[in-house]
């Protein structure tokens, strides 16, 4: 028995027999091998037939190779040339740069003198005035004041300049406001107080749409009202009551809230040429304070000044002065 099974052991065929109709291997012993599956290759893509030997390996193809496009981010902030003049105020009121027009985010401190020299003409309307003329009268108002900002957005080509901040004003007179001649013997008299101290803060853009040209945008919350009432006796407490057919020492509430703006022309990169409005918000008697600067004009540093106000309007001549701080 042992000698017939060593026998078909070593008489059995060693290699397997394919079956080309199954696709699979089987020894003649009758055992069963499945075939290796062949690999699967996804639907619209080619197999990529390996390197030969000693060759180098297909290099990817461009397009992967190519760099990605690179979405757009904000403009790049823009650069003028800087003048020896000031730039970070009009008159009374500051623009978003800092300094000679820098238009770079940080710090700006500015100290600003305006002097009122008086009235150059005028005219009102009011039926209890006996003059509806006046012309040639002091004002002698001093503005005495400090400007810190910060600029938070630079200026780009589509984008304003951005500039938050505050102003310190000391105010004080060297003259006192004319009275003034009713109808009926009755004198209405302008404040008398020669000295205040005021405080604001505001939001402002600016923007160039030409190297020369320079707009100016802003809104004020503070005391900065106040100074416009104190520039005519025809804004005085007791003339607004007047106008309103009220007792004269009745409470007169003035605003806090003010909208300003203007332009700014530069002829040349020193000279600049200025125009400036404000305007207090739900203010009595609704004055407008314009504030035009002539300095490079008359080759001194001079403005006009024009206040209207329902009833009537003042032209004035003023002096001032900007000194910039910073940045040096």
């Amino acid at each position: 028995m042992r000698l017939i099974l060593l026998t078909l052991l070593f008489t059995a065929p060693l290699s397997a027999q394919v079956n080309p109709a199954s696709g699979s291997t089987s020894p003649a012993g009758g055992f069963y091998m499945p075939a290796m599956p062949a690999p699967i290759v996804p639907p619209g893509s080619a197999a990529q037939p390996a390197a030969a030997p000693g060759t180098a390996p297909t290099a990817a193809p461009a397009s992967l190779l190519a760099p990605q496009p690179v979405k757009p981010g904000p403009s790049q902030p823009i650069r003028y040339e800087e003048g020896k003049v000031s730039l970070s105020g009009l008159v009374l009121m500051p623009t978003a740069y800092r300094g000679r027009g820098k238009n770079a985010i940080g710090l700006g401190l500015d100290f600003n003198a305006a002097y009122y020299i008086g009235r150059l003409y005028g005219k009102n309307s009011f039926d209890w005035t006996v003059e509806k003329k006046n012309y040639l009268d002091r004002v002698g108002l001093w503005l005495l004041s400090a400007d810190s900002k910060m600029q938070v957005q630079t200026e780009g080509k589509w984008r304003p300049a951005m500039a938050a901040g505050v102003q310190g004003i000391f105010m004080f007179r060297d003259a006192p406001q004319p009275s003034i001649n009713g109808t009926f013997n009755l004198t209405v008299k302008a404040t008398g107080k020669k000295t205040d101290t005021y405080a604001n803060a505001y939001l402002v853009l600016t923007k160039r749409p030409h190297p020369k040209v320079i707009l100016n945008a802003g809104y004020s919350d503070g005391d900065m009202p106040k100074v416009i009432y104190s520039l005519s006796e025809f804004l005085s407490k007791g003339a607004i009551n007047r106008s309103n057919n009220r007792s004269e020492t009745a409470d007169v509430q003035i605003p806090t809230g003010m909208l300003f703006g203007g332009l700014m022309w530069l002829p040349k990169k020193d000279s600049p040429i200025g125009l400036e409005v404000m305007i207090p918000q739900g203010a009595p008697q609704s004055p407008r304070l314009y504030n035009l600067h002539l300095g490079t004009l008359l080759k001194l540093n001079f403005e006009i000044s024009y206040l209207t106000f329902k009833g009537g309007w003042d032209l004035m001549g003023m002096f001032q002065f900007r000194y910039n701080y910073l940045p040096k």
